[in-house]
């Protein structure tokens, strides 16, 4: 990890406008943004009928060792110190804000779904962290000269934010530093809640294979390498196990394929067959192991 440094010719390896070329491809290419129902309002409403499961599932013991583990590599690497501004971009319900608010002057969180502020705030309250500001915004949408928030942060944090899913979005985190940027997405074809659920029914209904996370972390470390950063990349490949009523799993994918395709009776015929391919008494039961990436680097 470094900051960045001039590198003379036009490989891809120093030309970022090609990395930026294909992040964009595949984006337009990728079946899930071709089908989903898209739009920014569509997709915080999505948020915000998730958020208190979403808060719920992130205080399972994995996730909070998950969690620590990632708040002991910034604290080594010396992203969080007392004196230091942190921008968490798409801070949901505060658990990356509420951890870092000790050891840090001030955490700006920005959320844009309702509930997720609503239970942030929340937690701000009953923990007493008061030097968490929360600003429900949409990161797209932020003017980082009407906030004054160029260059005002020491640390901008942004884990597995779907705002920054775009090169633009990545030069405005990076314009909002000073010091240091983290940045974690997924890799691979399994990701999501119901990561290998989708993979596996994608192409039973759309009669297509489900390609890479659009926004693979690849394409931001590869924008970032040829722009001269150097940052560190770390994967990790957790365990997932989900386990649920079979009911409660039919619903719960039929939803989740609702994003991308009206639910006739067919396609839910096909949801309840492969459910119970992993139901036993019924109980369904899967498990399997997704990969996300995790950088830091500094500006």
């Amino acid at each position: 990890m470094s900051k960045k440094s001039p590198m003379p010719g036009e490989a891809i390896t120093n030309n970022p406008e090609a990395w930026k070329r294909s992040w964009l491809d595949a984006k337009r290419r990728s079946a899930v943004n071709r089908r989903e129902s898209r739009g920014g309002e569509a997709e915080i409403q999505r948020w915000n009928v998730r958020a208190s499961g979403y808060a719920q599932h992130s205080e399972s013991e994995e996730s909070r060792e998950r969690r620590k583990q990632i708040i002991s590599w910034l604290e080594n690497r010396g992203a969080l110190q007392e004196e230091f501004r942190v921008l968490d971009i798409g801070a949901g319900p505060g658990n990356y804000a509420a951890m870092m608010s000790p050891q840090v002057a001030e955490v700006t969180a920005v959320e844009p779904a309702a509930s997720m502020v609503k239970i942030l705030k929340n937690r701000i309250t009953k923990e007493g962290k008061e030097n968490i500001r929360v600003r429900q915004k949409i990161w797209e949408e932020v003017s980082l000269a009407a906030e004054s928030w160029h260059k005002a942060f020491d640390l901008v944090f942004a884990s597995m934010c779907p705002g920054v899913g775009s090169p633009d979005m990545l030069e405005k985190m990076i314009e909002a530093s000073r010091n240091f940027c983290y940045l974690s997405g997924w890799s691979g074809s399994r990701w999501g809640n119901w990561g290998l659920s989708q993979s596996e029914l994608w192409p039973r209904i759309f009669g297509e294979q489900l390609d890479s996370y659009p926004s693979d972390i690849l394409y931001p470390f590869g924008m970032l390498y040829a722009l001269g950063y150097r940052p560190e990349l770390r994967f990790l490949q957790p365990r997932v196990h989900l386990e649920m009523d079979t009911e409660e799993a039919i619903n719960g994918l039929a939803g989740h394929f609702g994003r991308y395709t009206p639910i006739t009776p067919e396609i839910r015929k096909t949801v309840e067959l492969y459910v119970l391919s992993y139901s036993q008494g019924g109980r369904f039961s899967q498990t399997y192991t997704n990969c996300q990436g995790f950088m830091l680097w500094q500006v």
